[in-house]
């Protein structure tokens, strides 16, 4: 992604952030060692998973939404349709998504087009992510691909995915009680698109976002899922181009309230606190 150059920002440190309201600088980077090879579990969260309450609790005034999101993304190697994720911003979307994942400790590849700023970019982000390819001195900083054309990367990413999958699936025989925190759940494989609004930005021939949203219809992999996030509503997007629209999950604004409870976490001293938000 576009900070993939600084091998001192780990992919781990990096995702264990999304908790914070800076999560959309969540990007692809090397991990402590950039000499240390990649495995198919560094696809999940990088973190001890947490409980669903822990969940919850992480995140107040969205019960509703995060308890929507665990249940289209349904059990492990459940076919799902993709997903739509969209409200303002500051409304918590990249955050919850990011630490769903962790709760559900299953194999992600998270891109930003905010850092992904061009097809060439966001392709070769999401396959080195896949390939498990670090960027490094030795291989001059260079992607596992060159890819610039929508048509390459479908047959790229087709191949990664069908890698990877068969990985998972030979993982899940070979569970080991002592490493069942680190080992990635499941042979689905889901591909996070963070602030989509971007695109048309940088997409001057107006074709990228069509060809993602086709990505479903076009790859036909029960293995795969889609995550689309923004900030402007499906309406924005869609048009009769005959591919499936995504499940929308809409994550209003804070109210007053909401941000009271927000401020009000984790802090020693409720009362002194209270009176300083009054």
């Amino acid at each position: 992604m576009g900070k993939e150059e600084s091998p001192q920002v780990t992919r781990r440190t990096t995702r264990s952030s999304s908790s914070t309201p800076v999560a959309n600088n969540v990007v692809e980077t090397t991990k402590t060692s950039e000499h240390e090879p990649l495995t198919i579990n560094d696809l999940v969260f990088g973190e001890d998973p947490i409980s669903l309450d822990d969940l919850l609790s992480s995140f107040p005034s969205r019960r509703v939404q995060i308890l929507e999101l665990v249940h289209l993304l349904g059990p492990s190697n459940s076919p799902m349709l993709p997903l739509f994720i969209y409200g303002g911003a500051s409304t918590g979307k990249t955050s919850i998504i990011l630490q769903t994942f962790r709760h559900l400790n299953r194999p992600f590849v998270y891109s930003s087009c905010l850092t992904c700023y061009s097809p060439r970019i966001l392709f070769e982000s999401i396959l080195n992510q896949l390939m498990l390819h670090r960027k490094n001195a030795m291989n001059g900083y260079s992607s596992v691909k060159r890819c610039e054309k929508p048509a390459d990367f479908v047959n790229f990413l087709r191949e990664a995915l069908s890698n990877v999958i068969n990985n998972l699936m030979g993982n899940s025989g070979k569970l080991n009680t002592k490493r069942l925190v680190s080992q990635a759940r499941g042979n689905t494989v889901y591909l996070i698109f963070d602030n989509l609004e971007l695109v048309r930005a940088w997409d001057k021939s107006s074709t990228i976002l069509p060809f993602l949203f086709n990505l479903y219809d076009v790859l036909k992999m029960p293995e795969l899922g889609l995550i689309f996030v923004s900030n402007t509503s499906p309406d924005t997007y869609y048009s009769s181009m005959g591919y499936i629209e995504p499940v929308p999950v809409y994550f209003p604004d804070y109210t007053e309230d909401d941000l009271r409870q927000i401020f009000m976490r984790n802090q020693a001293n409720r009362k002194v606190y209270s009176s300083f938000l009054e």
